[in-house]
């Protein structure tokens, strides 16, 4: 992986992870009421830990590098092609896997749709950017 690939995967992982600071801050009544929590315990139990920050952002890190790899090797190089295939992977894997678990989990249609369409929208976004980052020549 070239050293703009680096770059073009950091640049995704941080664009995903502010994404989620906004997505979430937007449905956080939703998404509070489906995992069936307030905000006073949510708050109680991570005590103001940095680490599911930490967490989240090495795991945007990692789909980032990964779907970069995966441009890289399907030739999906361009804006349209990085933002097809990252949609298509959320949707096809993290969606499908997010459905399958919550199906056993009886964890409700909203959470899932919160949760999902983040991932959907957070990897095509990065898809684009990798995929649209100008190689040097």
């Amino acid at each position: 992986m070239t050293g703009a690939r680096h770059l073009a995967a950091w640049v995704a992982a941080i664009v995903f992870f502010v994404l989620g600071a906004i997505w979430y801050s937007v449905f956080a009544g939703p998404w509070a009421e489906a995992i069936g929590k307030t905000f006073d315990q949510i708050t109680r139990e991570q005590s103001g830990s940095p680490l599911p920050y930490a967490i989240g952002f090495a795991a945007i890190l990692l789909m980032c590098y990964t779907l970069s790899w995966l441009i890289e090797r399907l030739q999906a190089s361009t804006f349209a092609g990085g933002l097809r295939l990252g949609a298509t992977v959320a949707f096809g894997f993290v969606a499908a896997t997010l459905a399958l678990n919550y199906g056993f989990e009886s964890r409700s249609v909203t959470l899932w749709l919160i949760n999902a369409t983040y991932v959907v929208l957070g990897l095509a976004i990065a898809g684009a950017i990798i995929g649209g980052w100008k190689q040097p020549a």
